[in-house]
C-alpha cells in the first residue's frame, strides 16, 4: 500500500504540475485541466445446477465495486486512480485485499488506448465464451497492461496485453495478449466478418516440475475464431436480430523442459449464435460442433484454460433465455435461465447480474 499511495501521488503531481501550465499559454478551454471520476459498482448471482463430466454444481455470488478518481486534461486524456475490490457472499468481510487500479486513458475520434491497471469493461471486442467463460467476467475485474483500439464506421480492432502473474520466487510467470476485430458493410452495417484471437503463456518453473507439480515446466494456449456475421435488426421491429457461424479453435502445449519446444495440438469445431431480442426479452442460442477445444484440461483445468468447460465436449448447445434493461443510461440489469445441453443431458443455471456505472465526463 506505501508503494501504491506514493505512485498515485507523484502522478497526480506531475499532472497538476504540467497541465495547468499548457492550458494557460493557449487559452483554450478544451485544454484545461479538470476533476474526473469513474464509480462501478455491481452484484451478481449465478446458480449452476450441473450433472455432468464438464461442470461440477455451483453458486458464485458476490457484490464488488470500482470507484476511481483522476484528472483530465486537453479533452482527450485521463490519468485514473482508484481500487476494485471484490466481496462474496457467505465470506469473511474483505477477505481479499482490493486490487490497484491506476492508469491513464487517451480518448480520440477513432483511437482509444489505456495503459496500466485498468477495468476489464474497457474491452469491446466481440470475445466468445470458449474463450472467456462467465466466470471469468464476474471475478477478474481488472487487466494489467495496455489496450489499443481503433473503431469506425466500417469496424472495429482492438488488441490489449493483459500480465496476470509474476511470481520470481517461485518462477511462475503468465500473461495474455489478444486481438479483436472485424469489418462491416451494408445501408445499416448488416454483413460482417470478424476474426478474434488470444494466446496465453503460463510458465509454471522448473521447481513444479521437480517437485511433481506439473508435467510441463510451460504451457501455451493459443485460441481463435473466424467468423461471418448477419445483423438484420435495424431492418426489422426487433431490437435485435443477428445470426453468426465460424471455426473456433485452439493450438495447446506442454514444454517439458527447457530446450524441448513441445508438440502442439490442435483443436477446432464449427460454432453457430443466433439472437434475438425485443422489448428487453432475449433469447441467445450457441451451438458448438468439433473436438473439445481444452485438450490438457485434465492436467492444468483453468489455470490455462479461461472459457467456459464445456467446450471440451463434442456437440454442445448453450440457450440463454433472458430480460435485461438499462435504466437511465446508468442502471444495467439482466436476469437469465441458461440451458446447457450436451450428449449427457441438458444442465442448467439461475443468472442475476446488476451492474451501475457513474462517470463524470
Amino acid at each position: 500500500m506505501t508503494f501504491g499511495k506514493h505512485w498515485i501521488g507523484l502522478a497526480l503531481g506531475l499532472v497538476w504540475t504540467v497541465c495547468p501550465a499548457r492550458a494557460a499559454e493557449t487559452g483554450d478551454s478544451t485544454k484545461r485541466t479538470g476533476f474526473d471520476y469513474s464509480v462501478r459498482l455491481g452484484t451478481f448471482l449465478d446458480n449452476g445446477e450441473y450433472n455432468s463430466d464438464y461442470k461440477m454444481p455451483q453458486t458464485m455470488s458476490a457484490a464488488w465495486i470500482t470507484p476511481t478518481v483522476g484528472l483530465r486534461f486537453e479533452g482527450r486524456h485521463r490519468i485514473m486512480t482508484g481500487v476494485s475490490g471484490l466481496q462474496e457472499f457467505g465470506q469473511k468481510p474483505f477477505n481479499k485485499v482490493p486490487d490497484l487500479v491506476a492508469y491513464y486513458n487517451y480518448q480520440g475520434q477513432v483511437f482509444t488506448a489505456f495503459a496500466g491497471l485498468f477495468p476489464r469493461e474497457e474491452l469491446k471486442g466481440d470475445y466468445p465464451r470458449a474463450f472467456f467463460s462467465d466466470s471469468v467476467g464476474y471475478f477478474k475485474r481488472t487487466l494489467a497492461g495496455a489496450l489499443f483500439r481503433w473503431e469506425g464506421k466500417r469496424g472495429l480492432l482492438e488488441t490489449f496485453l493483459d500480465w496476470n502473474i509474476q511470481d520470481t520466487v517461485q518462477g511462475k510467470e503468465a500473461f495474455m495478449v489478444g486481438v479483436s476485430g472485424h469489418l462491416q458493410w451494408g445501408k445499416y452495417n448488416q454483413f460482417q466478418l470478424g476474426l478474434v484471437g488470444t494466446y496465453y503463456h503460463y510458465r509454471l518453473g522448473q521447481r513444479a516440475v521437480d517437485n511433481g507439480l506439473a508435467p510441463h515446466f510451460l504451457v501455451d494456449n493459443a485460441m481463435y475464431q473466424a467468423y461471418g456475421k448477419f445483423d438484420f435488426g435495424k431492418m426489422t421491429p426487433l431490437d435485435t436480430l443477428s445470426l453468426d457461424m465460424g471455426i473456433v479453435g485452439s493450438f495447446s502445449r506442454g514444454r517439458p523442459a527447457v530446450g524441448h519446444a513441445g508438440k502442439w495440438t490442435a483443436r477446432a469445431g464449427f460454432q453457430a449464435r443466433l439472437h434475438v431480442k425485443w422489448r428487453g426479452w432475449g433469447l441467445e442460442d450457441t451451438f458448438f460442433a468439433g473436438r473439445g477445444l481444452m485438450p490438457l484440461w485434465n492436467t492444468y483445468g483453468t489455470l490455462v484454460y479461461w472459457g467456459d468447460a464445456f467446450y471440451n465436449a463434442p456437440l454442445y448447445n448453450r440457450t440463454d433465455i433472458y430480460w435485461s434493461k438499462t435504466l437511465a443510461s446508468l442502471l444495467d440489469i439482466r436476469l437469465a435461465l441458461v440451458l446447457h445441453q450436451t450428449a449427457q443431458g441438458v444442465d442448467f443455471c439461475q443468472q442475476a447480474t446488476v451492474q451501475v456505472h457513474l462517470w463524470k465526463k
